[in-house]
């Protein structure tokens, strides 16, 4: 752990131990883009972390030159998962991509490639990185030559939804690696009010999707395959100071604690809802101004969870709770 790192924890732990004090910014810096690179000068762009609730997962690339990616583990110290000469022998010809939906499965970090169009895993233990689902397979499903988005979303039992750009649809990846259509063209451009995804979170049967067409929070019923609006754009701004008849979503994170979080572009605020009541439960988590105060960015990217605190990627900066 760098002496920077070690000092983050410390003033926190101490700021804790302070009865009647409370933080006047409501997060703090995990580790910055540096620290997470663990000593890897070819590392230099963070693009997302995931975590396992205790160990978060770094990955990044080098922006600069092609054919780079690695990916390193923090839980109190940093170590690497897997290095650029693994991710080097899959023959790929891009960096390392994982968007906003990798996701820990098991012993892998399982997540799709933007860059290439196929899907992936890390093995945590050994590094070694397998494709398990190639662009062929994901064209045969999308009837199209596919290009798959960042925006995807991965679960704990390997289920991958995730955005088909060329045609439209959302293509669900099942945890034996077959890949068919979720939700059709037809019937994603009537849920959406056009074509345009923000963010995916998952709850059950529940597929959220923030609408950036219809600028609303929309629902999927993988049972039924029957849509709803889960919120709608003056009710999403009524949560916020943002109110210009303009709403805008990023990642949707169902949360260990039951809630539902968002991203929501336009105001910079995360914000959350309880899935029983989403109307009557949206609150804000924390404003734009009060990101823009702290160590970060009101640029929030991948959600997750680590050591029992909402957490995210401010890419290129760190990761933060």
């Amino acid at each position: 752990m760098s002496s920077t790192t070690k000092f983050r924890f410390l003033a926190i732990a101490l700021i804790a131990c302070l009865p009647g004090q409370a933080m006047a910014i409501g997060y703090f810096e995990v580790f910055n883009e540096a620290d997470a690179a663990n000593g890897d000068a070819s590392l230099t762009f963070l693009e997302t972390v995931a975590t396992d609730g205790t160990t978060a997962y770094s990955f990044l690339r080098d922006t600069s030159s092609a054919d780079v990616g690695g990916v390193t583990a923090f839980n109190g110290a940093f170590s690497t998962v897997s290095t650029p000469a693994d991710w080097a022998l899959t023959g790929s010809t891009f960096d390392l991509a994982a968007g906003n939906g990798v996701a820990v499965v098991g012993n892998v970090l399982r997540f799709v490639s933007f860059f290439d169009n196929n899907v992936y895993e890390i093995n945590i233990g050994t590094g070694a990185v397998t494709e398990v689902v190639t662009e062929a397979a994901i064209d045969a499903a999308a009837g199209v030559n596919a290009n798959v988005s960042a925006v995807f979303e991965t679960q704990a039992d390997g289920t991958i939804y995730s955005i088909e750009s060329q045609s439209d649809q959302l293509l669900v990846i099942s945890p034996s690696n077959a890949v068919s259509v979720e939700i059709n063209t037809a019937d994603l451009d009537a849920l959406l009010g056009g074509t345009s995804i923000g963010g995916i979170g998952v709850d059950g049967d529940t597929i959220y999707l923030g609408s950036n067409s219809s600028d609303s929070l929309v629902a999927w019923d993988a049972a039924t395959n029957t849509g709803s609006t889960v919120l709608t754009e003056a009710q999403v701004e009524a949560a916020t100071d943002d109110v210009d008849g303009t709403a805008g979503f990023g990642d949707i994170f169902k949360a260990p604690d039951g809630l539902v979080y968002f991203y929501e572009t336009d105001s910079d605020y995360i914000l959350s809802f309880d899935p029983s009541d989403p109307a009557g439960t949206l609150t804000a988590v924390i404003t734009e101004a009060e990101l823009a105060a702290g160590p970060g960015s009101d640029t929030i990217n991948q959600l997750a969870y680590f050591d029992g605190r909402l957490s995210w990627t401010d890419t290129s900066l760190g990761f933060y709770s």
